[in-house]
């Protein structure tokens, strides 16, 4: 027998196995998160769960469950000498923000978006084009908006913009300086995270999910942490983040950037 062919032989059959388990792999995961009879198989047992427990949702519920990574990320000052360079502001520095006050304020004409409105602020303001706004949780007299990071909100990254009298006021602006860290893979549904609150009675029977939105967040008050994927889940006016990697509940931070109403 010819050993050297055989093995040759053997390790082609190998090396086509596995590219074909790869294939399956990749075909099986593919086809369940992105198979739009499999997100709406998954809603309907989502809804019908729900209605056993007494709990409405009032939210659009993202079917994207995209591959995600943690984040390393850093508080970054801004310097005095950025802040001379910025016209038209008295800023303070802050442990891990910058506070600034408009003078003169912004007048506000008409009604404009909150998009329209970060532009008008940018001139008065650092990395104003890294920032997205969250209508859920702002209001008259205050927006919020979140740094985001490949398009999603860093929900400890918070901007937020005080108006009154139809003029901009000023800010309270964090930045963080956020790298990608570890290899990318695939996130939970967004349902899973919201059953995962239900099952534990975070969400009681009688309540409502008025929210949910995917980003990353950090537990820890401090200047260097990590980021994990999450859901953001946010009902009767109180939220709750699950992260998108274990289903496992994130601790809340002792400062709160969600309105109170």
């Amino acid at each position: 027998m010819d050993w050297s062919k055989t093995k040759t032989i053997l390790i082609w059959a190998f090396l086509m196995l596995d590219v074909f388990l790869g294939y399956q792999v990749y075909a099986t995961r593919v086809g369940y998160w992105q198979n739009p009879e499999a997100s709406q198989s998954e809603k309907w047992e989502m809804d019908d769960y729900l209605r056993q427990h007494n709990v409405s949702l009032d939210a659009e519920v993202p079917a994207d469950t995209p591959d995600m990574t943690y984040l390393n990320a850093e508080y970054v000052g801004i310097g005095a000498l950025d802040l001379q360079e910025m016209a038209g502001i008295d800023a303070t520095l802050e442990k891990m923000a910058l506070a600034a006050r408009l003078e003169p304020p912004i007048t506000i004409n008409g009604q404009i978006t909150p998009n329209e409105l970060l532009r008008q602020i940018g001139p008065r303001m650092m990395y104003a084009d890294q920032y997205t706004a969250d209508l859920y949780q702002s209001n008259q007299g205050r927006l919020l908006y979140w740094q985001v990071y490949d398009k999603v909100p860093i929900f400890i990254a918070p901007l937020e913009v005080y108006l009154a009298d139809g003029s901009i006021l000023g800010y309270r602006q964090t930045y963080l300086n956020v790298r990608s860290q570890g290899t990318s893979r695939p996130i939970i549904s967004a349902y899973k995270a919201i059953r995962s609150l239900v099952e534990k009675q975070v969400i009681h029977p009688g309540e409502r999910i008025e929210n949910v939105t995917l980003g990353y967040y950090g537990s820890y008050d401090a200047e260097i942490q990590g980021l994990a994927p999450v859901w953001r889940i946010i009902h009767d006016g109180k939220q709750h983040f699950v992260n998108g990697f274990t289903g496992a509940q994130e601790r809340p931070l002792v400062t709160n950037y969600f309105p109170g109403k």
